[in-house]
């Protein structure tokens, strides 16, 4: 049996291991295929796809889109998508615009705090962008928390004291914009977004007809039951099942690259359903086509 991982985030956003580190990691731990999704940038895939053709490792371009949908916060994955594709960079910029701004609010509120940090200081932590997860590092070393938890609980997410909105993009037009960059848009730990199931299957009705194609069934936060429920919705849906681990560090105790999730390892097949359906998307960047 093959197994893959199709959800990962690298230096380019929050992640702790560069593009090609991924990719040696993967090759060591035997794995078939790869997705680099990082939050809402592409600049980590040139490098990514060029490692990968070194090593001879099966991988698809991909993003994590930071989305909304009513009152609830979506994000929406991206595969085989073309990162060169000028309306999909102009919108990437846009949002990277506003995270910055954002960022800036966050320093502003922890300041008032009297906790001083410098936008160099988190700048300098990455060669990617900046978000959340390098300010709460800054925290820990600066003795202000001793853990990523604590610094979102206490600082970054809704209800913390330094929390600034974030500007998403609505769901529809997360899927639109994949699909016009030739790439499979997924929904991604639908689990996580909270409801019933009634709830998720009209959210995925919806979400289908704007062009939605897969859906991450393999997830770690989902739990045995759900990981079955939502493999039936899938299939009632139309919907290829995808998976990953949404991998960014090794951490004591937390999943490796690859690892079992609750559904089992991600099989070989959620790679080869999505590349078999971006052989007939003309601008999508799939296996076997010039890059």
């Amino acid at each position: 049996m093959k197994w893959i991982d199709l959800h990962i985030h690298s230096t380019f956003s929050d992640g702790t291991h560069d593009p090609a580190t991924l990719i040696d990691l993967a090759a060591r731990q035997g794995l078939a295929a790869l997705a680099l999704t990082d939050h809402d940038t592409v600049a980590g895939i040139p490098d990514f796809l060029n490692y990968a053709a070194e090593r001879n490792l099966s991988v698809l371009s991909g993003i994590e889109i930071s989305a909304w949908h009513g009152q609830e916060s979506l994000h929406i994955l991206g595969y085989g998508i073309d990162h060169n594709s000028p309306n999909l960079l102009k919108v990437l910029g846009e949002i990277q615009q506003a995270r910055h701004q954002r960022n800036l609010g966050i320093l502003e509120k922890l300041a008032a705090m009297g906790i001083n940090i410098s936008f160099a200081s988190i700048e300098s932590q990455e060669n990617g962008q900046v978000g959340r997860p390098h300010i709460a590092r800054e925290l820990i070393r600066l003795g202000v928390v001793h853990d990523m938890h604590t610094a979102f609980v206490r600082y970054l997410r809704r209800g913390g004291a330094a929390y600034v909105e974030s500007h998403r993009i609505h769901a529809l037009d997360a899927i639109r914009l994949i699909a016009a960059a030739g790439g499979a848009p997924a929904l991604a730990h639908p689990a996580v977004i909270g409801g019933t199931l009634e709830d998720l299957s009209a959210l995925l009705t919806e979400l289908r007809r704007a062009g939605l194609v897969g859906m991450e069934v393999y997830y770690p936060a989902h739990t045995r039951k759900q990981h079955l429920q939502l493999l039936q919705l899938a299939a009632e849906h139309q919907l290829i099942a995808t998976g990953g681990t949404d991998f960014h560090a090794d951490s004591p105790g937390g999943i490796p690259l690859g690892g079992s999730v609750h559904g089992g390892r991600v099989p070989f097949s959620c790679y080869a359903e999505l590349v078999e359906f971006l052989a007939g998307r003309p601008n999508s960047i799939a296996p076997g086509r010039e890059q």
